[in-house]
């Protein structure tokens, strides 16, 4: 660990989080793994055509000792309770925003991208995607989304697979307990943050029939991601790890309960 009068420790190692982050000034120095160069190509990318809410590169995007250095975003994080609906919107056009930046991206001969569970799923598109478009990894000011960080599992993607998971985790399509303990308004307004979303990304009329089913489908996946990831066994007693399961299924159970309302607020 860096000297603590130098450093301020922005995430520590966890069970959820693998990897410690660091901030020095206005530069993050974090852990990450041997996809870093391939994600550092992409955002040198994003900053040469002008996506605003990818942080940049700093130097050779390493530091001495082989941490990540990229600029830190000033801001703030909204991991729970609801976004407005001009926040849900602009989230939508975010998306939108990094992939029309990606169509011109070639990823080097070599790339190497994080293992993640969401790269086979869906159909044959694919975009080079964030892949982890969650409230915790969203910087806002003022309420909107400005900046995304953490990008990891940055990679192939099929779009819709990417549009999927941002409206379930932003829309906040959770049961009716997270619902409760995070202030979620009823799933009435939820719905119409769905609906801004997908308006905002530009959905077309085909794609939205059965995008709910797409979104079943990559939350009982990442069911089962986070398990092995976790290593959860039947002598599991961590809270954290059996509370990320938890929500994820129940999340998954309750969307197959109001499919068809979520499904008919889309077209």
């Amino acid at each position: 660990m860096p000297p603590e009068q130098d450093y301020e420790v922005l995430r520590e190692r966890s069970a959820l989080h693998r990897y410690e982050v660091y901030r020095r000034g206005d530069v993050v120095i974090r852990e990450t793994g041997p996809w870093a160069p391939t994600v550092h190509s992409l955002l040198r990318h994003l900053e040469h055509v002008g996506f605003g809410a990818s942080p940049r590169v700093v130097g050779d995007g390493f530091d001495t000792d082989g941490r990540e250095t990229l600029t830190y975003i000033e801001g703030e994080f909204t991991p729970s309770g609801p976004w407005s609906r001009d926040g849900a919107a602009a989230i939508g056009g975010m998306l939108r925003e990094l992939h029309d930046a990606n169509a011109s991206y070639v990823p080097p001969g070599d790339a190497v991208w994080g293992p993640w569970f969401g790269r086979p799923l869906g159909g044959p598109a694919r975009v080079i995607g964030h892949c982890d478009m969650a409230p915790w990894n969203i910087v806002t000011r003022d309420g909107l989304p400005f900046g995304l960080i953490d990008w990891d599992f940055a990679g192939p993607v099929d779009p819709l697979v990417e549009l999927a998971q941002a409206c379930w985790l932003n829309a906040k399509l959770h049961d009716d307990q997270v619902a409760a303990l995070e202030g979620l308004p009823p799933l009435s307004e939820r719905a119409k943050h769905l609906r801004a979303m997908v308006d905002a990304y530009g959905l077309s009329a085909a794609q939205r029939h059965g995008f709910i089913d797409v979104m079943i489908e990559f939350v009982v996946h990442d069911t089962a991601w986070q398990a092995v990831d976790l290593e959860v066994t039947p002598g599991t007693t961590d809270p954290t790890a059996v509370w990320a399961l938890a929500w994820r299924a129940r999340a998954a159970a309750w969307l197959c309960e109001h499919r068809s309302v979520l499904q008919n607020v889309l077209t």
